[in-house]
């Protein structure tokens, strides 16, 4: 019995200290597992941050209107008057009803912050410009825009992009002028001198009481202004929510660009901060249309 209990307690006293070594060796492995998952975790988390940052769509291929722009200088009394007759006309005033309709519908549906948590998602870039021209035969055209200039004197889009390769942008907000800046900037280094190229800026306020604001800046703003972007600027006053959506103005948070060639067509179409890539293929785009601008003029001389 003293030998069994001898073995029994030398037993147990190995077995104890098989445990606690085992114990010892799995703490600090069982450590390192948490801290690897952890790190793992955070690794997962940044990938899918990253993967939100992501542009969640193509580009668009057609904009704009299927015919060409007409500039309208009639005046209040007399588009008021063509308004009247319009609703005597039933498939007029169908149509129209119906498209104001599902205008109204939308508006309603899409939430007041919907652009700001569109802007910190996508962080103002949903796509990449394509890097192709759309072809002239499918292209839309420009819509027709009527505003003022920075001397105040009325001017219509359409009168500026006729004959000329343009790069049109549109800002509704603050945040929208560095986007489209990091276009310009470029397109004005290699162009600024080139006869038939030009650029032609919309500075939008839909929102009246900030329109107010806005007529109150435009001498700080002629004043700030590059002489070189005075004759093109243009200030609109009004709301273009119904057109903005045929040019897939989305957000008014985000500044856009447009590549519009002689004809008033939409060739090509950018947003948001400028990539190296985007820049490049605007440049050679832009050298593209215009010689090919020149050439037709050469021919029909």
């Amino acid at each position: 019995m003293n030998s069994l209990t001898r073995f029994g307690r030398t037993f147990g006293a190995f077995q104890l200290t098989s445990y606690r070594t085992l114990a010892r060796a799995t703490i600090p492995t069982a450590r390192r597992c948490l801290a690897t998952k952890a790190n793992d975790d955070s690794t997962n988390k940044k990938e899918q941050q990253v993967d939100e940052w992501k542009p969640l769509r193509d580009p668009p291929t057609v904009l704009g209107l299927r015919d060409p722009p007409v500039a309208d200088r009639s005046s209040w009394l007399q588009r008021k008057t063509q308004k009247i007759k319009n609703f005597t006309d039933y498939e007029k005033a169908f149509a129209a009803h119906a498209a104001e309709r599902r205008h109204l519908v939308e508006e309603a549906t899409k939430s007041y912050f919907a652009d700001v948590h569109e802007m910190r998602k996508t962080q103002g870039k949903m796509y990449y410009a394509s890097n192709k021209l759309t072809s002239a035969e499918k292209a839309g055209y420009m819509p027709d825009y009527e505003g003022f200039n920075v001397s105040k004197d009325t001017v219509h889009t359409t009168d500026l992009l006729l004959g000329k390769v343009s790069l049109m942008t549109f800002v509704y907000a603050k945040f929208g002028e560095a986007h489209v800046n990091s276009f310009i900037n470029p397109f004005l280094q290699k162009f600024g001198n080139t006869e038939g190229v030009q650029v032609v800026e919309l500075n939008v306020q839909e929102n009246f009481l900030k329109q107010l604001l806005l007529r109150a800046f435009v001498p700080s703003i002629r004043r700030n202004l590059p002489d070189a972007r005075k004759p093109n600027y243009v200030f609109l006053m009004k709301d273009i929510s119904r057109s903005r959506k045929m040019l897939d103005m989305t957000n008014q948070y985000i500044g856009y660009v447009f590549l519009v060639d002689e004809n008033c067509k939409i060739r090509w179409t950018a947003h948001g901060n400028a990539s190296a890539e985007e820049v490049a293929n605007m440049l050679a785009m832009t050298e593209y249309l215009n010689n090919k601008r020149i050439k037709a003029e050469k021919e029909t001389q």
